[in-house]
């Protein structure tokens, strides 16, 4: 199996390294990473304008874009063989709930899904581990043993890891749940600079989450492992019915 894997935290970090080394042991792997950290990118696209990709070797190689970017050089750059599978990951910090529209980690899977792959985002709740995100990448081996032919093409699944996993510790804390709803409290430093220009920089966000049964957000802080199967089809069916 040829799995492409990218991220959103840039060529350097630990995570998509940690997915490299431990795959490439059972899967031919293909990496393409953003040169920088491009977080809260969703699936920004690089358009009307060229943008700079470095080839490490065959199979590692740097773009100067975002990861949707990554992932459509790699399906269509023709720098690498057929693509079956996409993973991006893993990211420094969890995307749940809500996060999904806006993370660039998830954008890089929904991106792949979007071109027919079958993609798996990849998070954890672990900042800067010690171990570089081994645990992590070890179990999403075990993941794709188990589970990377029930991925439809198309679809895309986004798994978090907690900072502590209870019970066993392994892929039998999995548990399959829906998304939960976050909720945002932004803050904005405003600097003026002259007449009605000011500059406004959004100085980090508070999280929140409903507490709901079945979510991501609470299978996550009982230790568990959660999963969440996404569509790209964001029609409100119910809705669309009642009109």
């Amino acid at each position: 199996m040829n799995i492409l894997i990218t991220n959103d935290d840039g060529i350097s970090s630990s995570g998509i390294k940690a997915l490299e080394h431990t795959l490439g042991k059972k899967y031919n792997t293909y990496l393409i990473a953003p040169l920088k950290e491009r977080s809260v990118t969703s699936m920004a696209l690089t358009v009307f304008q060229p943008m700079r990709v470095e080839k490490i070797n065959d199979h590692h190689y740097i773009a100067d874009g975002f990861p949707a970017d990554c992932v459509n050089i790699g399906l269509y750059g023709e720098i690498f063989p057929k693509i079956d599978f996409v993973i991006s990951g893993i990211n420094r910090g969890v995307n749940m709930g809500y996060d999904v529209h806006y993370s660039g980690t998830v954008g890089a899977a929904k991106h792949g899904a979007l071109h027919g792959i079958p993609s798996l985002a990849v998070s954890s709740g672990r900042i800067d581990p010690e171990d570089g995100y081994e645990r992590e990448a070890i179990l999403v081996a075990n993941f794709l043993e188990s589970y990377n032919n029930q991925i439809k093409a198309g679809e895309v699944w986004n798994l978090n890891f907690p900072e502590e996993i209870s019970g066993t510790g392994t892929m039998r804390e999995l548990a399959f749940v829906r998304l939960g709803r976050r909720r945002y409290t932004e803050k904005y430093d405003k600097i003026q600079i002259i007449g009605g220009v000011s500059e406004f920089q959004l100085n980090g966000s508070l999280l929140g989450h409903d507490d709901e049964s079945g979510t991501d957000f609470e299978a996550y802080h009982l230790g568990k492992i959660p999963v969440t199967p996404i569509q790209l089809d964001l029609t409100s069916y119910t809705r669309l019915e009642s009109l």
